[in-house]
């Protein structure tokens, strides 16, 4: 919540940030040039099948020791239809849209393998190491593509002092292969009791599994949103990992209330025009339509992101300086 009364500081904005962000895309439409190319390689270019090795451990499942008994047959066999489907329509380049930090894409959310002009190149990966080293290739260009992409924005945002080079791409850059790594660490800290909770208390009662599941992944993703700024951090005011998640987690404390609209505010434009950017099959050119749209949707809502953090930081900072004035 925000804490202060005085009327006088400038509190960030929503109406303008988002306004600012879709003004920023507008003038430089080019910085939504890496979404659609990401979608266009996604949906026209080659796909990377790895059927061939994991459906053997998924037919075995029902081999494995503790479940031969009959009453577990039907479970099983819904489970191994579940993970059939999956297998059978995942293309291994979808890792290209990388997390937390990447180019967004639409066509990674689309049944893949069909596309208007017919089938595209596919080759079916026979190995583990296969699939081992073409997930690290694409994750490693996808956070490459992903820092690209969020430094391209940031600089329209506020104009480098000086040229960039690639000395500090690279900086940035490893900011942000540390950060996947970083959070990973806090699911691991967080996740561990909280699983222990919850087969605790789905021991005591069972019907309730499903609720507190449900709870306990809320109060996880509560636990992250702090953090959700620090690549702003790092991109605007080329701050290292760990600064950069402590300025996040401030700003976002300072800010909570305005922090939660906006976040929710976005998540609502994005997901509900994504309804209508997916409307047409993947076979149908219309879906051109629909890329060019979520491109220029996404990155101006990153863009107002951008422009919604300066404006929640020199909020938080103007707040601190008069505690402590007032002190």
């Amino acid at each position: 919540m925000n804490t202060s009364s005085d009327k006088n500081i400038q509190q960030p904005s929503i109406i303008q940030a988002l306004l600012s962000g879709f003004n920023t895309i507008a003038n430089k439409p080019y910085l939504m040039l890496l979404p659609i190319l990401l979608d266009l390689f996604l949906w026209f270019g080659p796909e990377w099948r790895v059927d061939q090795i994991f459906m053997p451990f998924i037919e075995s499942i029902p081999g494995l020791p503790g479940l031969e008994n009959q009453e577990y047959s039907q479970l099983i066999e819904e489970v191994q239809s579940v993970w059939e489907t999956l297998i059978s329509n995942f293309d291994l380049a979808v890792t290209l849209r990388t997390l937390p930090i990447g180019v967004p894409s639409l066509i990674v959310s689309k049944p893949p393998f069909s596309n208007p002009v017919g089938n595209s190149l596919v080759f079916n990966l026979n190995t583990n190491g296969q699939v081992i080293g073409l997930l690290l290739l694409f994750l490693l260009v996808g956070y490459c593509l992903g820092s690209l992409y969020f430094r391209n924005i940031s600089n329209q945002i506020i104009k480098p002092v000086s040229n960039q080079n690639l000395k500090t791409f690279l900086k940035n850059f490893l900011q942000i292969l540390l950060m996947p790594v970083i959070i990973l660490l806090i699911f691991l800290i967080l996740g561990i009791p909280i699983l222990f909770i919850f087969s605790l208390i789905t021991m005591l009662f069972p019907t309730l599994g499903n609720f507190i599941f449900i709870i306990l992944g809320m109060l996880f993703i509560w636990n992250l949103i702090p953090l959700i700024f620090t690549p702003h951090g790092i991109f605007l005011y080329k701050l290292n990992l760990f600064p950069a998640m402590m300025t996040s987690i401030h700003v976002v404390r300072v800010s909570m209330g305005k922090t939660a609209w906006f976040l929710l505010s976005s998540v609502i434009l994005i997901q509900g025009l994504n309804y209508l950017w997916q409307t047409p099959p993947t076979d149908n050119w219309f879906l051109l339509v629909g890329i060019f749209g979520h491109a220029f949707i996404v990155s101006a809502i990153i863009a107002a992101s951008f422009h919604y953090f300066i404006d929640a930081t020199k909020f938080s900072q103007t707040l601190l300086s008069q505690k402590l004035k007032s002190a």
